[in-house]
């Protein structure tokens, strides 16, 4: 999905919440300039970001990446189909394949990630929890002080606005399933 397609349906969300523009950023912590060039589709705005202003919106972060007429009952995606988005790490080379774009109102969003060896250490912090599962590679694992590392068939479920940071310390890439889980609206 584009980044147009992203913004339009984040100012539409805006706009039906009756929310300014100058609201939502101070609400999701951005500043008013990003959120105008995010909602024109001007940049590419990291997930954490996104997480922010879904949380702030009160809707699952999926309802940004939503294209269908109607909601549909379930997401079937087959193996290598998932849609490609734009995550915080993209900038750093990161890949994130999203699994169940086009469900509104889900509490999840599951994508794979790859980092390459070659790519640069990332940190984040973001609302929520999230879930990883190691599919393959080894990925050294920061959060707070804490530094583990992970390989295929490891797991790890953490409070995601604790301050975390990856870094692929191995000679292949690391691929996991992140499932990101936002707290239910209120």
């Amino acid at each position: 999905m584009d980044e147009q397609q992203v913004g339009k349906n984040i100012r539409g969300i805006r706009t039906s919440a009756g929310l300014t523009v100058t609201a939502l950023a101070a609400e999701a912590s951005v500043t008013k300039s990003t959120l105008s060039k995010i909602e024109n589709g001007q940049v590419s705005a990291p997930i954490s970001t996104l997480m922010r202003v879904a949380r702030a919106l009160e809707v699952p972060l999926a309802d940004f990446f939503y294209e269908a007429e109607k909601d549909p009952d379930y997401v079937f995606t087959r193996k290598g189909a998932g849609k490609i988005v734009h995550g915080n790490g993209t900038k750093l080379g990161y890949s994130y394949e999203g699994l169940a774009l086009g469900k509104k109102d889900t509490l999840i969003d599951p994508f794979v990630l790859t980092i390459d060896p070659e790519d640069p250490p990332g940190e984040f912090y973001h609302e929520g929890q999230e879930f990883i599962y190691m599919l393959s590679g080894t990925l050294q694992f920061s959060i707070g002080d804490d530094v583990l590392e992970l390989h295929a068939g490891d797991s790890l479920l953490f409070n995601s606005g604790t301050t975390h940071k990856t870094h692929n310390t191995g000679d292949t890439p690391a691929r996991f399933l992140c499932i990101f889980i936002q707290n239910p609206k209120k």
